[in-house]
């Protein structure tokens, strides 16, 4: 691994985890104030409690839909 290659994986890993901590902010704001979330499911925008929110969020391997993928 290159210099600049290593300090672009570390930048990457930096605005992973700069979203990661956002989007649990965003979960914890909502749950707070007892709003639903706005997210993106099967091609369509729903609305789901914050709740169900911070479940997905914290289950690794979830993705946007809400569904299992393989890594």
């Amino acid at each position: 691994m290159t210099a600049k290659t290593a300090k672009r994986t570390d930048l990457t890993q930096r605005a992973v985890g700069a979203m990661k901590a956002a989007v649990a902010k965003v979960i914890e704001d909502h749950t707070r104030a007892g709003r639903p979330l706005a997210v993106w499911r099967d091609g369509k925008v729903v609305m789901i409690p914050s709740q169900e929110a911070a479940a997905v969020h914290e289950e690794p391997g979830k993705c946007r839909t809400g569904k299992k993928h393989s890594a």
